[in-house]
């Protein structure tokens, strides 16, 4: 076995490399990925979080409109029961009007002229009652109606900000 000899200028070339061995074009196209890689982490969790603030205001509208929609049935419910006969009468005997022969008296029994202005007030206080009632059954419809956007009517404004991570 022989060992091969190296004259002195082919180790000098060998060991002189330099601390630059890779081309700068490498480098160059390396940083270029990276960026393009850290841009779409980016991208990823800014659409994330954009997608739990669509969640969260998404959870809060359909509350809302449970709540509406249970305002709105009370609201029918106390309408339907204060236009039914049995509360009217109820409401008339109050008033001292009496029943006879399934008809409710135009005069009431014992009438004298200071009930007379006294049962106008009442009558027109209830109908007043009754139309709030109404005024507010259709205002709080008309509310759940407007919440509830189809998805060709939505604004850019409606958009959530989206958090940025630190």
């Amino acid at each position: 076995m022989s060992r091969k000899k190296i004259s002195q200028t082919d180790q000098k070339k060998k060991t002189q490399r330099g601390g630059n061995s890779i081309p700068w074009r490498y480098r160059v196209f390396t940083l270029i990925c990276g960026l393009f890689l850290i841009t779409g982490f980016f991208i990823a969790a800014r659409q994330h979080f954009s997608s739990i603030d669509y969640s969260i205001k998404n959870s809060r509208l359909r509350r809302q409109l449970d709540e509406l929609e249970a305002d709105k049935r009370r609201l029918m419910l106390a309408k339907e029961i204060a236009l039914s006969p049995a509360e009217i009468k109820k409401v008339a005997k109050k008033i001292g009007f009496t029943e006879t022969a399934n008809k409710i008296a135009a005069v009431p029994s014992g009438f004298n002229s200071a009930v007379k202005p006294r049962a106008e007030k009442v009558k027109q206080a209830i109908s007043s009652k009754i139309e709030v009632v109404k005024k507010t059954a259709e205002t709080s419809l008309g509310e759940v109606l407007k919440t509830k956007k189809s998805p060709e009517t939505k604004d850019k404004s409606d958009k959530p900000q989206t958090r940025r991570s630190p």
